[in-house]
């Protein structure tokens, strides 16, 4: 009687079972991924709500930094800040509010706030600095659109900039056609182009980005520590929790590119009333101010050919990384009477 398997047998077993689960990983992996997606597009609604409800309260959109404040507290912190009693985390706010210092203000991303991180962006990048960090301050991975910055697909002519920021090397214009820029205080009336057809937030959440901060810092002039730029100049400075969409920039345009490739475009200065072409760093790389650690960035996530972005009115909605910037200027700007259509 046979009581045992032969060699032969054994090892048709073993790739039975090898093939079963060649088959079944790649199933298995898809699923974790497009729950990770929904549960990033659920993070997206959650700002949604925080921004009406603030605007709710406020009667204006919430802003990046504001430069017309004498409480530091106000004038350096991000728009996350700003929602924070909208998010159920009243606690940290006052904390901030009552803090006069930059450090002390960052201190406190030390405080993980689950929804202001993507989870399909590894771990170390939920670290503001990309890497193990001995404070254990936190990043968010979801940004204001501060605006567009090209040309008006409407008009032929280009976008405007904030005429604060007057030198745009290194650290790109401040775009201000958008909901959330710097120094803002529109209400969504400011919003001709439409609620549904303009974007909020977007998220950047791709492995490699260095331009990830504290999820604390907000937009800040010159304190004195960049030498070749007057104290309280926003020249040399980068926009920090909100990014302007860029003609050349298209979605996971960093994403794809070598590490530190840099982009140049043409961008409107206002101060001039001038084009300027600067080029830009665009790819990965392993410090922020050298990798789209400015004004202007590629949106792009490690979701599959695109990323989450959120309207302005609350509707969330994953956007191909093939739409055209054309596309993604018109949604990233409040009233410049585009007429767009997401594929």
């Amino acid at each position: 009687m046979k009581t045992a398997f032969t060699l032969v047998e054994l090892l048709v077993v073993i790739a039975i079972i090898g093939v079963l689960i060649a088959l079944i990983l790649p199933a298995v992996q898809a699923a974790r991924e497009a729950a990770r997606r929904m549960s990033c597009t659920n993070n997206l609604k959650q700002f949604g709500i925080a921004v009406h409800n603030y605007h709710d309260t406020t009667g204006n959109l919430v802003p990046e930094s504001l430069n017309d404040t004498s409480e530091w507290a106000e004038k350096t912190v991000s728009f996350r800040v700003r929602l924070l009693p909208f998010i159920e985390q009243s606690a940290i706010r006052t904390m901030i509010a009552e803090k006069n210092s930059f450090a002390d203000i960052e201190f406190l991303s030390q405080q993980r706030i689950s929804f202001f991180l993507c989870p399909s962006c590894s771990e170390v990048y939920q670290n503001f600095t990309g890497s193990p960090d001995p404070d254990g301050k936190f990043t968010s991975h979801y940004f204001g659109i501060a605006g567009a910055l090209g040309i008006n697909s409407a008009t032929g002519n280009q976008y405007r900039t904030d005429s604060l920021k007057t030198v745009f090397t290194g650290t790109g214009p401040f775009a201000n056609t958008g909901a959330i820029f710097y120094n803002s205080r529109i209400s969504f009336a400011a919003i001709t182009d439409g609620t549904s057809n303009t974007f909020l937030i977007g998220e950047i959440s791709w492995n490699g980005y260095g331009g990830y901060q504290n999820w604390t810092r907000g937009t800040t002039p010159n304190d004195g520590s960049v030498p070749y730029f007057p104290i309280g100049s926003l020249d040399g400075t980068a926009l920090t929790s909100v990014k302007g969409i860029a003609e050349k920039w298209a979605i996971n345009a960093g994403k794809r590119l070598e590490p530190l490739a840099e982009i140049s475009q043409d961008y409107w200065n206002e101060s001039t009333q001038a084009l300027e072409t600067v080029g830009l760093i665009a790819g990965s790389g392993v410090e922020a101010y050298m990798s789209a650690g400015h004004g202007v960035s590629g949106f792009g996530s490690n979701h599959s050919g695109g990323a989450n972005f959120v309207r302005c009115d609350g509707s969330v909605r994953f956007v191909s990384e093939t739409t055209s910037t054309t596309i993604l200027m018109s949604l990233a700007s409040r009233d410049g009477n585009e007429i767009i259509t997401l594929p």
